[in-house]
């Protein structure tokens, strides 16, 4: 009797936690993983300066040059691109100032190569368009300094803000 007792006592245990007789149960739950991307409309821009050879200045032929800047936008963005008057405007005109000689080179900068249209800022001055793909875009500006016949020797400088609206 103790040795049934016994059989019964660890059958009872075994039943009451599910081990004997009961087969292992395997259990599944799914949920959603939810995949997000935000992509933000942004731009980046690169300038290089607008350096004017005055070398071989005859008689009073202007100096052209041309620099460029890279535009980098996230694809399909209108941007626009503005060019301020600079440090030494005088009304609407451009000019480089030389400390040396404490005079002025007057100069413009220009949106096609024959430079006849002024870039500056707002509609119908400045420069827009569209990304695209993505890829980075060369946009050149043009230069003139149009009197090159009474211009003292010296270096002569300025700066442009560059804006880039996206």
């Amino acid at each position: 009797m103790t040795r049934r007792v016994r059989l019964l006592s660890v059958a009872g245990i075994a039943a009451a936690l599910g081990v004997v007789g009961t087969p292992a149960s395997a259990g599944q739950n799914t949920n959603t993983l939810p995949v997000v991307v935000r992509v933000v409309t942004g731009c980046s821009l690169q300038t290089f300066p607008l350096t004017f050879d005055a070398s071989t200045i005859v008689g009073n032929n202007p100096i052209d040059a041309t620099t460029h800047v890279v535009v980098k936008c996230t694809p399909n963005t209108n941007y626009t691109i503005d060019i301020d008057k600079g440090l030494y405007a005088n009304g609407i005109n451009r000019r480089m100032f030389s400390a040396s000689t404490n005079s002025y080179v007057a100069y413009d900068v220009y949106r096609d190569s024959p430079r006849t249209s002024v870039w500056g800022t707002g509609q119908l001055k400045n420069v827009s368009g569209n990304s695209g793909t993505g890829l980075p875009l060369d946009i050149l500006i043009y230069g003139r300094v149009p009197n090159t016949g009474k211009i003292n020797a010296g270096d002569y400088k300025d700066t442009l803000i560059v804006t880039l609206n996206f």
